[in-house]
């Protein structure tokens, strides 16, 4: 009942989708997509490119991550440190992989993945950009999914987490001068851990793997990244839990719920593969979620279970929760029942060190998934609005994203990024690194945020406001792709896969045209240079002659008549072939007759 007064309140500013309560244009909205989206090119480890860094005297970093001597540099960094945390990091890459697969109209192609357009303009904005014909999310995720096919070694072996959080905060310098430090300040050589007891972390990354290897246009890519998602499945398989990092990712955060990660996986590996093995894996450990534990806590990377609850429902018709039962109910739950007054899913969380940003990206992110998934725009309204409120559409015009002002939005300038500020000195301190350069100023990273305060804390040190990270991006990425599929769709570019369901649909649409036309061919007899086999004879059409053939070798005689019906030409055969040729130009019957069959043709004599 509160879904449908809320939605009916909405109703009366107008349908799905209008402009009637939200400041932000389409522009705007593609605008936040772009810097939201190049965000996770500013936190890409190892060579790069990292967009971030350029102009900098380290471009590249920690290009000599390595597990039992093989290469495992790559991927992104989990937020303003340095440091990989698979845990948050496999669950981000796959939220952003299954929105690209869902709403793959919403993503743009307005930048070269290596970033040298933006090198060659010298123009960091939007302008700068160039197409080339690959869609833009699909580039960053490319980054990303390449690391894990390193990370996922063996079913033994398999990367969670590289680096070690207490060395890696001792240094306030970008990614480039940490690397060349020493191993007690982050740098090089770091920590790898590739042996430890966690399903969730290779559970994720197998899923996004498994999504990979079905929306990417190469080939190749697709066997590499599913061969990496069985390899990293398998490992999942093995293991038990999360991965403890230091106090800084505590296995506990979990809720003892870690089963989300190897069943999206099998999930993900039955919709690429039709397997069905996958499919039986995947009620094992759906089974082994507890829905009702985590029924009202906010989706994230310690909990993933609203995903599997909605994918468990549309891909394979399953429900969890009696008095919950269906996907909408338990959403609305965690979400719809709980807005503020004016709609924003924030009633959960507002404060300093709450991550409040989670609840309005999260909800609006799922919900889109729900609409997509259900045929159902009823949330529409509701998602567009918590995404507004976050860009800035809110009573303190307070933007929660570095570098988007639009429509006079206040945004954050000073975010716990190290890439952000540039500096290189290690003798200076987290609040002593200065104003950024002008070009990093669009990081396009959302905050943590404050939702009890008007005004932006201006404390960079302050990482329980200020820090930005791939998990808090990842829902608010796939919701505006959601947003612009459905508001200004880019149909097709260049390197699109075609969906598979698509290309089936328009294989039958074509086998039914040919049988059509093919049927039409026969009934009229027309023939255009090849054979046309009927019940009794066929005709091969020649430069000025046409060849008869009789199917049963029969005599039979050919008559050719004029469009006026005037008769032209008469011949007879006695055997099985009779060639004939045509001594008028245009359009001629042809009628062939023997003692049991009558067929009459059309030919068009050049």
């Amino acid at each position: 009942m509160l879904k449908k007064s809320f939605l009916a309140g909405l109703a009366v500013f107008g349908l799905a989708f209008t402009d009637s309560f939200a400041a932000l244009s389409t522009d705007d909205y593609v605008e936040a997509a772009w810097m939201t989206t190049r965000f996770f090119g500013a936190q890409r480890s190892g060579q790069g490119p990292n967009w971030i860094l350029d102009g900098t005297n380290n471009p590249t970093s920690f290009t000599k991550d390595s597990y039992n001597g093989k290469d495992v540099s790559g991927g992104w960094f989990d937020c303003g440190d340095h440091v990989m945390y698979g845990q948050s990091q496999g669950y981000s890459s796959y939220v952003l992989a299954l929105a690209f697969a869902e709403f793959t109209t919403g993503f743009y192609d307005l930048y070269t993945g290596d970033y040298t357009d933006y090198k060659a303009s010298k123009d960091y904005t939007r302008k700068g950009g160039k197409p080339n014909d690959v869609r833009d999310l699909l580039e960053e995720l490319r980054y990303e999914a390449d690391f894990w096919v390193k990370a996922a070694i063996d079913e033994n072996n398999f990367v969670t987490v590289k680096g070690n959080g207490n060395q890696d905060h001792m240094k306030w310098v970008t990614a480039g001068a940490m690397s060349k430090l020493g191993t007690g300040d982050g740098g090089e050589p770091r920590e790898i851990t590739g042996n430890a007891n966690d399903a969730y972390t290779p559970g994720m990354a197998a899923a996004m793997l498994a999504v990979m290897a079905r929306i990417d246009p190469d080939e190749s890519a697709r066997a590499k990244y599913l061969k990496a998602a069985k390899t990293a499945f398998a490992y999942s398989k093995k293991h038990k839990g999360v991965t403890n990092s230091q106090g800084f990712y505590e296995s506990s955060w979990w809720n003892g719920i870690w089963e989300d990660g190897p069943f999206l996986a099998a999930l993900e590996l039955y919709r690429t593969t039709k397997e069905e093995t996958y499919k039986t894996e995947a009620k094992n450990f759906y089974d082994k979620i507890d829905f009702g534990k985590n029924g009202f806590s906010r989706f994230s990377y310690p909990d993933a279970s609203p995903l599997s609850d909605l994918l468990g429902e549309f891909v394979f018709g399953w429900n969890p929760l009696g008095d919950y039962a269906g996907v909408q109910n338990y959403l609305d739950n965690m979400y719809l029942n709980v807005t503020d007054s004016k709609g924003i899913f924030n009633k959960d969380a507002k404060g300093p060190g709450t991550f409040p940003t989670r609840s309005p990206a999260g909800g609006a992110y799922l919900y889109a998934l729900y609409a997509k998934f259900a045929q159902d725009d009823s949330y529409d309204e509701a998602i567009e609005k918590n995404i507004a409120f976050l860009l800035g559409d809110n009573s303190n015009k307070k933007s929660y994203v570095v570098g988007f002002n639009r429509n006079g939005a206040n945004a954050p300038t000073r975010p716990h990024h190290r890439g952000y500020y540039g500096n290189e000195d290690p003798g200076r301190d987290v609040n002593g690194a200065g104003s950024p350069p002008e070009k990093n100023k669009l990081l396009g990273g959302m905050i943590a945020g404050d939702f009890t305060s008007g005004s932006h804390n201006g404390s960079t040190a302050d990482w329980q406001v200020n820090e930005v990270c791939v998990d808090l991006n990842a829902p608010l990425v796939g919701a505006l792709g959601y947003i612009l599929s459905k508001k200004a769709p880019v149909e097709k570019v260049a390197s699109d896969v075609e969906d598979p369901e698509e290309q089936k649909k328009k294989e039958e649409e074509e086998r039914k045209k040919k049988e059509e036309e093919e049927k039409k061919h026969q009934e009229e007899g027309i023939i255009s240079g090849r054979v046309l086999n009927t019940n009794a004879f066929s005709i091969v059409r020649g430069t000025s002659s046409i060849t008869i053939n009789s199917a049963n070798s029969v005599p039979f005689k050919v008559q050719v008549f004029g469009l006026n019906g005037k008769l032209d030409q008469e011949f007879t055969s006695k055997g099985a072939t009779l060639n004939v040729s045509l001594k008028n130009k245009g359009m001629q019957i042809i009628k062939v007759t023997s003692k049991n069959a009558t067929k009459t043709f059309k030919v068009n004599n050049y």
